[in-house]
């Protein structure tokens, strides 16, 4: 996982009511632990009173106390997705935004081993977290991830910290936004209306249920997802390379020394000739994040590959199982269809790759070889009668 990206929603309220839910902790955290461990943080570190200003911009979300509205129960849901709009993980915010809530999505989301934690106020929350790892060593491994302030957020912060913070200017991070929760709020938001006078039960099953839905859909149209990015990656590269070169020459900035000058001076914060240098480094900039996410596509679509790989190898493996228990025929019947099935989208998801990377589709050889080795079990005419 290349980044991960946290953001509260506000309108994902509820009013107070009873009852007890089947998914709790499935995808929303359990209440009980989250509070723990803020109650934890919040003993370890002193609170950030009032609210974060970063240039001419105040940001809610910037602090480390809020007062709790006393009519509600819940105030809404801080979301931590991947890149692409899958939806991670969640839980109830009941002290408005505080960034002990990114910070236990963060921890939790660890395991995954994402290069980027994303946030729209990365430049106040990263020395928090620092803080906080320094004194709780248990957290000491999230000081491992890069701190991404999500590119539409850093042009409204102060030109110093967009430097500095802004994705776009991270090595590494590709094309990747850091606004992808903003994108997904906007779905799950269609839930508020229903949500908001739910039994708390009720809340959680039916968030948890629509975010698998949400995530089944968008697994099934990644690999359509990822053709289309890289095809559009790659043209637009073309484009903003010659645009650099044009750029370049108007400002008569024409050798490579010359550029890593005024990009220097630029993160230095050199006043002389700023407004220039500084078109130079979000041109050179934006050149080196499209290359870079044309690389992690393909590692992205090679990776998708694997685990369909994985999944039919160990559908297969089940259906020898049951081949030789002979205990159950209708779990045998399922398992053949579902090994069927994942052997039909691998070869689905290769041809659409092969399509969108043309000669740069080399690497999908070893896939194909792999898909070789799959196929379903041999099966008599009567038996594949009986496959659902």
């Amino acid at each position: 996982m290349l980044a991960v990206s946290a953001d509260g929603n506000r309108k994902l309220y509820r009013f107070r009511r009873s009852g007890s839910a089947f998914l709790n902790g499935l995808f929303v955290a359990e209440d009980s632990v989250v509070a723990a461990f803020v109650d934890k943080i919040q003993r370890s570190l002193k609170n950030t009173q009032g609210r974060g200003t970063c240039g001419d911009s105040q940001w809610t979300a910037a602090r480390e106390t809020s007062r709790r509205a006393s009519k509600l129960d819940e105030e809404g849901m801080e979301v931590a997705l991947c890149r692409h709009g899958f939806l991670l993980k969640a839980l109830n915010m009941y002290r408005g935004e505080i960034f002990a809530y990114p910070l236990y999505l963060q921890k939790e989301l660890m395991p995954g081993k994402a290069k980027f934690f994303a946030m729209d106020v990365a430049c106040k929350y990263w020395p928090y977290m620092e803080k906080a790892a320094s004194v709780l060593p248990a957290l000491q491994e999230l000081t491992t991830m890069k701190p991404f302030l999500s590119v539409m957020h850093a042009r409204a912060q102060a030109t110093k910290c967009e430097i500095i913070w802004s994705g776009k200017n991270q090595e590494g991070a590709g094309m990747t936004a850091g606004e992808e929760v903003v994108q997904v709020n906007s779905c799950l938001s269609r839930c508020a209306l229903t949500t908001k006078y739910m039994s708390k039960a009720a809340r959680l099953d039916m968030l948890t249920v629509h975010a698998m839905g949400w995530n089944r859909k968008k697994g099934d149209s990644l690999h359509q997802a990822l053709s289309t990015r890289y095809v559009k990656t790659t043209k637009r590269l073309l484009e903003e390379t010659a645009s650099l070169e044009e750029l370049k020459t108007e400002l008569h900035c024409v050798s490579d020394d010359m550029v890593s000058t005024w990009i220097s001076d630029v993160k230095e914060w050199a006043s002389a000739n700023f407004t220039a240098k500084k078109k130079i480094l979000d041109q050179v900039m934006l050149t080196r994040r499209l290359q870079e996410e044309k690389g992690i596509l393909l590692w992205e679509m090679a990776q998708h590959c694997t685990w369909l790989q994985n999944m039919a190898v160990g559908l297969k493996n089940k259906v020898a199982e049951e081949d030789v228990d002979k205990g159950n025929g209708g779990l045998g019947c399922t398992l053949r269809r579902k090994h069927a099935e994942a052997l039909e989208r691998l070869q689905v998801v290769l041809q659409q790759y092969k399509t969108a990377l043309g000669p740069d589709a080399c690497f999908l050889q070893h896939e194909e070889e792999s898909q070789s080795g799959l196929s379903s079990p041999d099966t008599s005419e009567d038996e594949e009668g009986n496959i659902i």
